[in-house]
């Protein structure tokens, strides 16, 4: 049976980066994890966020990279495949997904008076033009 296995999620950096170099042919991965915001409406119709985190591998070339321009809370743009780590601590067999990087893109740091996702300049606190809102279906 044929498979498919390709994700692309962008989000902010949790931590800085980690980057360690491994076996014998010494080669360096770099390990990071990214929050991945979900923006939705709750039944009553307050907008909830709801984090999701990510744990990211990159190695060779594109880890060391990784490892020189990545800090924590930068944006990044991350494409590759999951992939499924398991092993045993104390008798318990423990298994976890992440990704493994083929592309990162470094996102443009936003200017101090810019918001992160538009690069419009930002809003007063609390403000936000009611067109926004309109017609806007979280479902």
């Amino acid at each position: 049976m044929p498979s498919f296995n390709k994700v692309i999620v962008m989000g902010n950096l949790t931590r800085d980066p980690d980057v360690r170099i491994v076996g014998a042919n010494a080669v360096k991965v770099c390990r990071f994890a990214l929050a991945l915001n979900e923006r939705r409406r709750d039944r009553s119709g307050n907008m909830i966020e709801t984090p999701v985190f990510v744990e990211v591998d990159a190695w060779d070339k594109l880890g060391e990279l990784c490892g020189q321009y990545l800090r924590k809370g930068r944006s990044a743009l991350v494409e590759g495949r999951l992939q499924s780590d398991a092993w045993e601590k104390d008798g318990v067999k423990i298994q976890k997904l992440k990704i493994r990087a083929t592309t990162v893109k470094f996102m443009p740091l936003p200017a101090p008076n810019q918001s992160r996702l538009t690069g419009e300049p930002l809003m007063p606190y609390g403000t936000a033009p009611a067109s926004d809102m309109d017609g806007y279906d979280m479902d």
